[in-house]
């Protein structure tokens, strides 16, 4: 049986305690072998590895050989050579205020100075003790350069997204993050790491002679597992898995493909696997939203709760997904850094390529959405989630009329304030969160050849078609699925198929009128006659 580690983010402790590792080296040689650049930059989602990379290089660049026993890397590099490395995890830099951060970065800094006999004068501003630094261990190098090594470069930052002190913060680390451009001749590498890219005029102008392989396809399976790598390194956990759940190994591979897998992080790479999350549930032997073990950034929830978005019709640019700005957080940019929604498909829109987002996978959309739906109305967990089941329940069940009032205890509980901007699509997002957040297999916006429909929820044995209307009449709903012909898609699914037309009224900010028919031909679809 393999060994796991699903905690360990030390190379060193790793190899030496006989855990599993799967073998990235090939692929960090790329960036560490100096044939095609000395900065790099790299944004992942958290529980992708990135802190296990950085301290994989560090054991890389100090020579020590004997961890890389048998990895794709050992015959390719120089072991004769060694550099002293500055390795800065900034994951522990989280403070309220910029004061504390200073304070606590001068900590870290003479602490390191005095482990590698330098020293280092504390009454200077941060940035400059950040570059004597610098020039302290290239001095103590074989060849003048030092390798920079910074983990998590936007935890600060991202503590204070949601505060008005965030551009304090940007303001104090961009001088910092600025030292390894102004010092880039005494380092023979610089990686840094992070969940997010601000943009260029911010802390990132200071840093433009990063190379950034966040998008490149090289790199795409850098972190996370391929398929391939999963087979290869954990047979006898994929066996004890489908074992303990009543499964083919085959079955239980594919479940776990649909839990875990589905991260893109270029349009032509593959899909990759969260290896926190998989090694979690070879550990327990179930299929669980281990994703929910931490939370979900309150920010991002009190945006999308003032402004709901169609998480299953997400479109956006590619100068948009790569950075923001911290003052002015965009809200669909930081869902795919932080690896909430990913990249299901790209499209040439004249000079720009234009990306469609969505949910990763199963554990993703059902942890991030069980949050949403509370937000969204302003109730309880528990409450949510009770009233959650019993619009599934309902569906299950046939019984439209108990869908609609469980919606309407929803949208009972909406604040006065939810958006400024009503539509039917605000609606429209918030009955797909709440049917999403329960595991109903709910999809919006679904095209067919005389328009989109705005809502399908297909069960094992029914379709509903749903079409919302706001201060028009739930007839008009109706109308148009049968004037073009929705159901017809459908007509040889041969499930029973029902149209549901949904009036929301904008002053009283609810469901005020709905009309239920049943497809004219679903009977003979249900006998097998169509």
């Amino acid at each position: 049986m393999e060994k796991l580690a699903t905690d360990i983010y030390s190379f060193e402790r790793l190899r030496e305690s006989g855990f599993t590792y799967v073998d990235k080296t090939r692929e960090l040689y790329a960036m560490a072998s100096g044939d095609v650049g000395v900065q790099f930059f790299i944004a992942r989602p958290r529980r992708f590895g990135k802190s296990l990379a950085v301290s994989t290089l560090k054991a890389l660049f100090e020579g020590r050989r004997e961890l890389f026993k048998g990895l794709a890397i050992e015959p390719l590099w120089d072991w004769s050579k060694k550099w002293p490395v500055l390795h800065l995890d900034m994951g522990t830099m989280q403070y309220d205020t910029v004061e504390e951060l200073d304070q606590s970065l001068r900590d870290y800094f003479c602490l390191m100075a005095s482990e590698v006999g330098v020293s280092l004068d504390r009454t200077k501003l941060m940035p400059d003790m950040f570059r004597d630094m610098i020039r302290e261990l290239a001095a103590k190098s074989f060849d003048g350069r030092c390798v920079v090594l910074i983990d998590e470069y936007d935890k600060p930052l991202l503590k204070a997204l949601d505060t008005t002190d965030v551009c304090k913060f940007r303001d104090y680390l961009k001088p910092f993050y600025g030292v390894v451009k102004y010092e880039g001749e005494k380092q023979r590498f610089t990686f840094i790491t992070g969940v997010s890219k601000f943009s260029k005029v911010s802390i990132f102008s200071d840093l433009n002679n990063l190379k950034d392989w966040t998008m490149y396809a090289s790199v795409a399976t850098l972190f996370g597992y391929t398929h391939e790598e999963v087979r290869k390194y954990f047979p006898g956990r994929i066996h004890t898995l489908a074992e303990a759940n009543s499964l083919t190994d085959e079955e239980a591979f594919a479940e776990i493909i649909k839990w875990y897998d589905g991260y893109k992080f270029h349009p032509s790479a593959k899909p990759v696997i969260n290896p926190v999350s998989l090694g979690l549930c070879f550990e327990n032997n179930d299929f669980a939203n281990y994703w929910s073990k931490t939370a979900v950034p309150t920010f991002l929830i009190a945006i999308l709760a003032k402004h709901p978005l169609d998480f299953s019709s997400v479109n956006v640019s590619d100068d948009r997904l790569e950075a923001y700005e911290p003052e002015n957080p965009d809200v669909t940019t930081l869902l795919y850094q932080t690896g909430y929604l990913t990249i299901k498909a790209a499209h040439r829109l004249n000079d720009m390529t234009v990306y469609d987002l969505g949910f990763p996978n199963r554990e993703v959309a059902n942890s991030f959405t069980s949050r949403l739906a509370p937000a969204y109305v302003d109730m309880e967990p528990p409450s949510a989630e009770s009233a959650q089941i019993a619009a599934a329940r309902a569906l299950l069940a046939h019984d439209v009329a108990k869908f609609i009032k469980a919606l309407k205890t929803f949208f009972a509980n909406i604040p006065y304030d939810l958006t400024d901007r009503q539509n039917e699509q605000t609606w429209q997002a918030i009955v797909y969160v709440v049917l999403k957040a329960v595991g109903v297999g709910v999809q919006s916006e679904v095209k067919t050849n005389d328009g989109r429909i705005d809502m399908v929820v297909d069960l094992p044995g029914d379709i509903y078609i749903v079409e919302f209307k706001l201060d028009k009449p739930a007839s008009e709903a109706i109308e148009q699925i049968k004037g073009r012909d929705y159901a017809g898609k459908y007509a040889l699914s041969g499930k029973r198929v029902t149209l549901i037309g949904i009036s929301f009224s904008s002053e009283k900010r609810t469901i005020v009128e709905e009309l239920v028919e049943e497809f004219p031909q679903g009977d003979k679809v249900r006998g097998g006659e169509a």
